[in-house]
């Protein structure tokens, strides 16, 4: 047996903690620009909301066809570092400063404004790809054992859920410590970004050495490395479940403002409280996903998280409908976070068995390349959902969002769990 494929070493408690703290970066990282920056752009910088919103969406669009090539690009890098480790740090330094600059501009014209911010958000966006892409890669590389790797998905879960939970409390709240303001955000931007880099560099402690996991001697093309990962057993039908799913979790969560705020007329601080009902959950539920997929089968797991989720949406949309308490509906969303959370863990542990069994058995080292085309999908699921809320919004205002609350996942999940059946026969045949 090569050394490309010989057994990495056992996983010990410690090497699964330093491969999860990464996630808490990257959970601050996704979570505070969604949060704060659209807010940010208009209210702070006074720019006019068009150009806000599209400073805020054409980056996520870039993402979509910048993934899959950095997937590639990884995947195909023989360096004396391995072929993680060099995108790991250039992308953990990269985030933290492109992080600060996007908060931190300085006083220039509009034009000049738009820019800064344009320019920092779109280097921010491509860097942290350089980072997130090989980083999901590697449960597939330093894991020889499907419990293994289920273990690092599900702890990097508990890490990113509790980065995503702490970054949208503790960034406004920095925000206004530091006295608001243009030098509020610059001051947050700042102790988030060396927070970032100390989390995200972590991880380099277990990626795989050149000498433990190298390259192919023959290196695919990016368009033959994608298209193997496209006809590799099943994978196409898991990633379209997989956008179907949180295309669903997309819908919930840009609702969640309009149904407490302007359906249920509670105050806008409410909004927090509802949103850490749903993500409360979700951060401590990952390991007892990961004991049902053991226990029961991954995917039996996940047809049950898909299920849960469904009856939650149905259920919000009745509580809107007929005003039920407010700590009821607190219990519904806390529901709905430990749905979320399967719907998070269960699906990447199958993608990393993928990858894994795909070099196995095949010799094919395509894992990045697989995350590549499953991050983009994940990113495109994310766009789509809050398009779908805007277009409810603009057609039936919140009475149309509470509608499509209740229609559009059910609708969606039922397609994610047809993919999942089709995955089961395809493995099947083949």
């Amino acid at each position: 047996m090569t050394d490309a494929l010989a057994a990495p070493p056992p996983l010990h408690p410690t090497r699964i903690g330093l491969y999860a703290v990464g996630s808490l970066g990257t959970g601050l990282f996704s979570t505070i620009p969604t949060v704060l920056l659209l807010y940010y752009c208009t209210e702070t910088l006074a720019l006019p909301a068009a150009i806000a919103s599209a400073l805020v969406l054409l980056p996520k669009t870039w993402s979509i066809a910048w993934d899959p090539f950095v997937g590639a690009w990884s995947d195909n890098l023989r360096s004396p570092w391995g072929r993680r480790a060099p995108f790991l740090l250039i992308g953990a330094t990269g985030v933290a400063a492109g992080f600060a600059a996007l908060f931190s501009a300085p006083p220039l014209s509009e034009p000049a404004l738009i820019a800064w911010v344009g320019a920092s958000y779109f280097l921010l966006a491509t860097l942290y790809s350089l980072y997130a892409v090989p980083y999901i890669a590697l449960p597939a590389e330093i894991a020889h054992t499907n419990a293994a790797r289920s273990s690092l998905v599900s702890w990097r879960m508990v890490a990113g859920m509790a980065g995503v939970f702490v970054g949208a409390a503790a960034a406004p709240a920095l925000v206004s410590a530091f006295g608001g303001g243009r030098a509020g955000y610059a001051m947050m931007s700042w102790v988030v970004a060396l927070f970032c880099f100390a989390a995200m560099a972590t991880p380099l402690a277990v990626a795989p050495t050149d000498r433990a996991t190298s390259a192919p001697r023959t290196r695919p093309s990016f368009w033959r490395g994608a298209r193997d990962a496209l006809q590799a057993r099943g994978f196409v039908f898991l990633a379209g479940a997989y956008f179907l799913m949180i295309t669903s979790v997309g819908v919930l969560t840009a609702s969640m403002p309009y149904l407490v705020a302007r359906a249920l007329q509670r105050p806008e601080s409410d909004i927090s409280v509802a949103m850490a009902a749903l993500l409360g959950s979700a951060v401590v539920t990952p390991p007892l996903w990961t004991f049902l997929g053991k226990r029961f089968g991954e995917k039996r797991a996940l047809m049950s998280a898909i299920a849960l989720f469904c009856i939650v949406t149905l259920a919000i949309g009745a509580a809107v409908a007929f005003h039920t308490p407010w700590t009821s509906l607190l219990f519904i969303f806390a529901a709905g976070g430990f749905a979320f959370a399967g719907l998070q863990v269960l699906p990447f542990a199958m993608l990393a068995h993928l990858a894994h069994n795909e070099r196995r058995e095949h010799n094919r080292a395509l894992e990045a390349t697989f995350t590549g085309l499953w991050t983009a999908s994940e990113k495109l699921g994310l766009a789509v959902g809050p398009a779908l809320v805007g277009g409810a919004l603009a057609i039936g205002g919140v009475g149309a969002v509470a509608a499509l609350v209740a229609g559009a996942p059910p609708a969606l999940l039922g397609a994610a769990a047809l993919c999942l059946v089709l995955q089961t026969h395809r493995h099947r045949q083949a």
